[in-house]
């Protein structure tokens, strides 16, 4: 048996989503008006939400898992590079804060090493 919405469900979601998108931008543009870096760091930092709470199945298709990494990419990277362009020392610290999260991910974790002895 399946369910199907009904017309006014599905209405209401749409408008549930637009009324999302346009609140959205309507902070974006307020914050850029305050000051061009307010309105870019907040969209690339909900551009690294998204990446960092998108979680695809271990067995979905490799480019769900691309997507993931490349909205990361680009919200972190976008994020330090306002960081650099507002002051230099912010900027520094957003590529140490890269570089120590890469190092983490690299360590050896305690369940891969013990079957090892």
């Amino acid at each position: 048996m399946t369910t199907q919405r009904t017309s006014w469900a599905l209405a209401r979601e749409a408008a549930g989503l637009i009324l999302t998108a346009f609140g959205l931008l309507g902070v974006l543009v307020a914050l850029g008006a305050l000051h061009w870096a307010a309105g870019l760091c907040a969209a690339l930092a909900g551009l690294l939400t998204t990446g960092v709470l998108m979680r695809p199945k271990p067995d979905a298709p490799p480019w769900a898992h691309a997507v993931r990494a490349a909205a990361c990419i680009a919200g972190y990277g976008g994020l330090t590079g306002c960081a650099f362009a507002l002051s230099t020392p912010l900027g520094w610290i957003g590529v140490s804060v890269a570089v120590v999260l890469v190092g983490l991910g690299l360590t050896t974790r305690e369940h891969e090493g013990e079957g090892a002895s």
